[in-house]
Formats: C-alpha cells, structure tokens, sequence
C-alpha cells in the first residue's frame, strides 16, 4: 500500500506517491494531530514532516473519502487537489532528520469516520478539565533513569523511544503554555524555556547506530520527559486563569 512502484524514488530513501490513488491523507499541525490520535482507538499510518516551526502530522485514510472534507485548521490531499504528492519516508525510519513514520505504514489506514470525530473534538477547544497524564509520562521515563530501572529489551527499547518522543510533542508546547503568565524574568519561566530548549535538541537528535548509543539516546528523552513533567505542574501566578493546552 505504501510502497507503491508507480511511486518516484528521492534522496535518502524518500519516495514520492500521489494521493487518491491507493490512499488520501489528511494533513495537520502536529500538535493538534497528535490530541487527536488520542481519540482514535486504532488509528493507520501517520507520518511526521518535523520541519520547523510548524511541523505537520500525515493521516492516512482510504481513497476517495475526502471530497466532502470540511474540518477547519486541516487540509485534504487527494486526487481533486492540485498537489496530489506526498513524500513517504522509508518504512524503517521513526526520527529524524527529515520525514518519518510516528504510527508504521503496518497500521494501515484509518477509518475517516474515526478521523473526522477526533479532529471534531479536538477541534473545541482547550478544556479546562483537561489534565496531561504526567504520572504515565514520568512512569516511561522511570524506565530507563529510575532507581530500579533496567536495560529493555532492543524490541521494547523501540517503543518505548517512540512514547517518549510523543511524551515531548505534547510536553513542550503544554510548558511553553504554563509559562507565558510568568514575568519573563522570573526563575521558573527561565528555567523551563532551558528545559524546553535542550527537549527540541533531543528531539532533533540521532542516535548512534549501536544499542549503548540508543540506550543513552533514551535516557536522554526520558530525562527531558521528567523535567517537563515537572514543569507541567507549576501553577501559574495568582489572578491568572490557565485553561489547559494551548492550541497552534
């Protein structure tokens, strides 16, 4: 389904496909995909372009779906638009640099019913009820910096890399939100804009091609989770009202 050979092959084992042939993708900010994925019990595929400053999420769903698409803040590509193109990263790669696959071409597609909903209700708005689940994010993380932790196992290691990676997607911009009712010189927004800086980097990194490479690669995510987690939880200064996660 995604490997496509009427697909032209790029650089780095990039290939270019065209939407509403075998598939149509929806395309949205990253931050709003990633609420979304959350409402989907099995989502499809789902690619990343984590170019900076806006980078998007990729849904993939069935062919011919979208001719009535009318979520606002997300853009149909099927054969009816006029860039019907999208580049797929190899099936392997889950990070960066360039395109990679945050759910593997193995999911399949997802039901646009599924999709439509999600997106609908993340679409509402913040909810001030709404609270991120930092003690199952501090949880992965004690995986693998915890007092107890030990060495997973290489399969293990794999997913647990890509929680943690999506721990950060949704920490960095919820922290980046937290802090805007602080005064810029105050010691806590300082500090998280640091911890907020040094969470981009090792998103952005790549890790060694060797296991111990890839064990501290983790560590390095994990330790960024823990941090955020923390700042996660800073309550802004009286007379100031936080309403959740802010949208982009």
């Amino acid at each position: 389904m995604f490997d496509d050979r009427a697909s032209v092959a790029t650089a780095a084992g990039m290939r270019l496909a065209q939407a509403g042939v075998r598939w149509d993708v929806v395309k949205v900010r990253r931050f709003l995909g990633l609420q979304a994925i959350e409402h989907i019990e099995q989502p499809g595929a789902v690619a990343v372009d984590p170019h900076w400053p806006e980078p998007m999420l990729y849904f993939f769903v069935p062919a011919g779906t979208l001719t009535n698409w009318d979520v606002p803040d997300t853009r149909a590509l099927n054969s009816t638009e006029c860039t019907t193109h999208v580049v797929l990263p190899p099936g392997h790669r889950e990070a960066p640099p360039g395109p990679y696959w945050l759910l593997s071409p193995s999911c399949g597609l997802t039901p646009i019913a599924k999709l439509h909903r999600a997106l609908e209700m993340t679409g509402r708005g913040p909810d001030p009820q709404y609270r991120i689940d930092t003690v199952a994010m501090s949880a992965d993380a004690a995986q693998l910096i915890g007092d107890d932790a030990e060495l997973p196992e290489c399969t293990d290691l794999s997913q647990l890399v890509q929680r943690l990676r999506g721990h950060l997607m949704v920490l960095v911009p919820h922290v980046e939100d937290r802090m805007r009712p602080f005064a810029r010189t105050a010691e806590a927004r300082r500090v998280a804009q640091v911890t907020v800086g040094e969470a981009r980097r090792r998103l952005d990194a790549v890790p060694g091609r060797n296991f111990i490479s890839e064990i501290k690669h983790a560590q390095a995510l994990a330790r960024s989770v823990e941090a955020l987690c923390r700042h996660a939880g800073v309550t802004p200064p009286e007379g100031v009202t936080h309403v959740g996660m802010v949208q982009q």
